[in-house]
């Protein structure tokens, strides 16, 4: 695989039978960035079976005090614009991280991405492509092309993502992207997908 390019794995919302033996199987195939969320509950059934092996390769979404309590280096939140305008998405604050883990966070426009303080790790945006995971939730093709000039972390590219298109961001320039609905569309074939994509970044 591209080692510039970042791909990463959302877990989905909601537990299912057979889910970490699945992202054990998908961090035992090289996965370098396993984004922990649950929204609607904890994380902890998750991260006791995994972060014992696999800490520093996942990002939990929301929890800084839980991310530093398992030896997790980066969460994932909403941070505030640097113009006091608002926040950002991607769940619970995570500004009160102090320096103890790394940040992460999510936009939906390129004017958001412009208002991120200094110091991310990088940003999920959002929706390249049609929503799988998030049927209704349309591209927005203006997100395609990324802004000239330096931005202030590394854009992340979400919603829609998969095997039929990842190659395209690449041909755009991207050195990210974010999975979720394109891999668990059809969890027993997650490892198979995931490695589908490995294959297709390491022909660029």
């Amino acid at each position: 695989m591209d080692r510039d390019f970042l791909l990463a794995i959302l877990t989905l919302p909601d537990p299912f039978d057979g889910e970490v033996e699945l992202l054990e199987a998908l961090l035992e195939t090289g996965l370098s960035r396993l984004h922990i969320r649950r929204p609607g509950g904890s994380a902890e059934d998750l991260l006791s079976r995994l972060a014992p092996k696999w800490a520093s390769r996942l990002v939990l979404h929301g929890s800084v005090e839980m991310a530093v309590r398992y030896g997790i280096p980066q969460v994932h939140g909403k941070v505030p614009f640097r113009d006091g305008s608002g926040f950002s998405g991607g769940g619970p604050g995570v500004f009160a991280a102090g320096g103890a883990v790394a940040v992460s966070t999510s936009v939906h426009s390129w004017e958001e991405f412009a208002l991120l303080p200094d110091g991310l790790s990088y940003a999920f945006i959002s929706p390249l492509f049609d929503s799988i995971s998030k049927p209704g939730y349309r591209s927005n093709p203006v997100l395609l092309r990324q802004p000239r000039g330096p931005l202030t972390c590394m854009p992340v590219a979400l919603g829609g993502v998969g095997g039929d298109n990842i190659s395209e961001l690449i041909r755009w320039g991207w050195k990210g992207a974010a999975v979720l609905g394109w891999i668990w569309d059809r969890p027993l074939e997650a490892v198979r997908r995931y490695e589908q994509l490995k294959k297709i970044l390491n022909e660029y």
